[in-house]
């Protein structure tokens, strides 16, 4: 008997990108039984979610200390979307998440989501996401990433020299 792995969950790194695997489930459509479109944000929030996690960075421990010792967390700053094509029920999705640039304090990310069964991109994601100090009374400022997390994000996944 196999014993499951959660960490297959979170999907792999390969050839610069986090890739991630998902099924359209009924919750995910409309009338018409094709993904309703703010459904494309929250599978690319999973995604983004499952890459941290792939690559060692736990936003669960991050948002545990953050309040109580001055911590950091990351916060989605911008993020625009172009949807391409329609998904439907059942449908076999995979997003793959590239790091575009890494500055100081933020990070871009290109998010894709695409049918597995034929490669097609269904919607692109450019997400801008900042990192910010959380202090004791809730409040954020833009601070600098921590070098092990942009160390690891730059050699997990190599920002794309084009881009940024």
């Amino acid at each position: 008997m196999m014993t499951p792995d959660p960490k297959a969950l979170d999907g792999w790194v390969a050839e610069g990108a986090h890739h991630y695997l998902l099924r359209v489930q009924f919750e995910d459509t409309d009338a018409g039984g094709i993904v309703y479109h703010a459904n494309y944000l929250a599978f690319a929030e999973r995604a983004r979610s499952a890459y941290l996690r792939c690559i060692d960075i736990r936003q669960e421990e991050q948002m545990a200390t953050a309040a109580a010792d001055g911590g950091m967390m990351f916060v989605v700053r911008r993020l625009t979307v172009d949807y391409r094509r329609a998904a439907g029920l059942g449908a076999a999705l995979r997003v793959e998440t590239r790091l575009e640039a890494l500055r100081g304090a933020s990070m871009s990310l290109r998010q894709d989501v695409v049918d597995f069964d034929n490669g097609h991109i269904l919607a692109r994601l450019l997400v801008d996401i900042g990192c910010v100090a959380v202090s004791r009374d809730g409040g954020t400022r833009p601070r600098r990433m921590p070098s092990d997390v942009a160390d690891r994000l730059r050699t997990t996944t190599p920002p794309d020299p084009a881009s940024g």
